[in-house]
């Protein structure tokens, strides 16, 4: 691995910060074409290591010259009810308040899917926004049809990025999890983030004799299984009760493996690895709860919030974001005492699944891309992300917005908990082009192993079939 590839793939953005004007990949633009500026001695210490990067001035305009006074910026999103409202009255405050004069419009344009299938359509057309929220691997497949732009030249601009002590103000998972391995870069920056949390009963565990929800898998299994022998007493409804009602899908498999210590796919992005004893183990562990009468697959769109909520099912593992809508659920339901944990691990400590929307930013001029930039940076700055979070159940990507959220976090102990998760060591799902379809195909094996197929067989299935997929999309 060379050395550049190195940087990035072990550095956060704390090491961008000694950067000044920089840039996240090559150019094969003459010299008159690209910018570089000498940078610190590297040092032992990798936070503090520096390298000499270059950004092409043909893409970014001279960064420390620009003025991006007066540009229009159309801003594409999927929010809806209240997050649209939200969003649109700080696109709002932007742009009374910004300095340059920059107009923000922002347009719905579906949920993630839809918004999605319009950039693509729109890519050869370039009948694009100026910025748009996207998933990871979304993100991704813009980077690969040359459709945007890496963000680390911003980010490391001395004029128009953060500083050391900014950078090191996000938490490492906000940092970290826009860097695309295919691509050598940052092609997204975070929006916000949520995280997989354990959701358990507490009253339902002191009946059965528990004083506290469990650490590891082996807990996990044990409870959820003296769950399914001893019913709650307060549980709605004449339905069965269960220690683990869960539902198929590509994410849950992710957290199981990430808290064995596992991943999805290598550092490189170059081939998915969650055939190994991790995701073995997970799918092996799933599936003998599922022969014991220990858990229950849910077909039904959440699911297992509602078996939860009704106290038929000890166990929920979910996003964070769900949070108001497990309150809601166990308001109208069995009304139990409740809380949240960090799901299981087999690790010395906990290991999330994060993760959140990105932003992206789309080739159209170098001062239109600036004021971009100036917005989703301004959208990331302490006083916007506490609002944002009060207001839609995400999490704040600033360790400083913790202040400014006092008094939401005192009348939310639950959120509370569950924001602490985000200073844990985590996973990230796969953020390479074509994970969309290796999702599909990972809850096709769930299902297969949990019907009786053979799991590690399955396993390798699902791996080449993904393999195959990431080396179509290829860029």
């Amino acid at each position: 691995m060379d050395s550049r590839r190195l940087w990035f793939a072990i550095v956060t953005w704390v090491v961008i910060l000694v950067l000044v004007t920089s840039c996240a990949q090559p150019t094969s633009e003459s010299p008159e074409a690209t910018m570089a500026v000498p940078q610190e001695e590297p040092t032992k210490d990798l936070v503090s290591t520096a390298m000499p990067l270059e950004y092409d001035v043909e893409v970014y305009g001279d960064l420390g010259n620009m003025d991006p006074s007066g540009q229009m910026v159309v801003y594409w999103y999927q929010h809806t009810g209240s997050r649209e409202e939200l969003l649109l009255s700080l696109v709002d405050e932007f742009n009374r308040a910004n300095e340059w004069g920059i107009v923000v419009q922002g347009e719905y344009q579906g949920d993630y899917d839809e918004l999605y299938e319009r950039i693509i359509a729109g890519i050869p057309d370039n009948r694009l926004p100026s910025v748009a929220v996207a998933v990871p691997d979304q993100v991704a497949a813009y980077a690969a049809k040359g459709a945007s732009i890496p963000l680390d030249p911003y980010i490391a601009s001395e004029r128009w990025g953060y500083t050391k002590e900014e950078l090191r103000d996000f938490f490492p998972v906000a940092r970290d999890t826009d860097y695309l391995p295919q691509f050598e870069a940052h092609y997204g920056f975070p929006a916000y983030k949520s995280v997989d949390v354990m959701y358990y009963n507490e009253d339902w565990l002191a009946e059965l004799g528990y004083d506290g929800p469990p650490e590891t898998w082996e807990e996990f299994g044990e409870m959820a299984c003296a769950a399914a022998e001893q019913p709650f007493s307060g549980a709605t409804g004449e339905e069965i009760s269960f220690g683990y009602a869960f539902s198929v899908n590509a994410s849950r498999f992710a957290t199981f493996v990430f808290s064995r210590g596992g991943n999805t796919i290598n550092g490189e992005g170059t081939g998915y690895v969650f055939n190994g004893p991790e995701g073995l183990d997970s799918v092996i562990f799933l599936k003998d709860l599922v022969d014991r009468g220990c858990a229950v697959e849910q077909t039904e769109r959440y699911g297992d919030q509602n078996e939860f909520g009704s106290g038929r099912s000890l166990f929920a593992i979910s996003s964070s974001f769900r949070l108001p809508f497990y309150v809601e659920a166990i308001s109208e339901g069995a009304g139990f005492s409740w809380s949240v944990n960090p799901p299981p691990h087999t690790i010395g400590v906990p290991r999330i699944n994060a993760s959140g929307a990105s932003q992206s930013i789309f080739v159209t001029s170098p001062a239109e891309q600036l004021a971009a930039w100036l917005f989703i940076k301004w959208m990331s700055e302490p006083e916007q992300q506490a609002e944002w979070a009060s207001g839609t159940g995400y999490f704040a990507i600033r360790q400083s917005a913790t202040d400014m959220l006092a008094d939401y976090l005192a009348e939310n102990p639950v959120y509370e908990k569950a924001f602490g998760f985000m200073a844990l060591d985590y996973g990230t799902e796969s953020t390479v082009v074509g994970y969309d379809r290796c999702r599909s195909t990972i809850a096709e094996m769930l299902t297969a192993i949990l019907r009786g197929e053979g799991a590690q067989a399955q396993l390798d299935t699902a791996v080449d079939q993904c393999d195959r997929y990431l080396t179509e999309a290829a860029p």
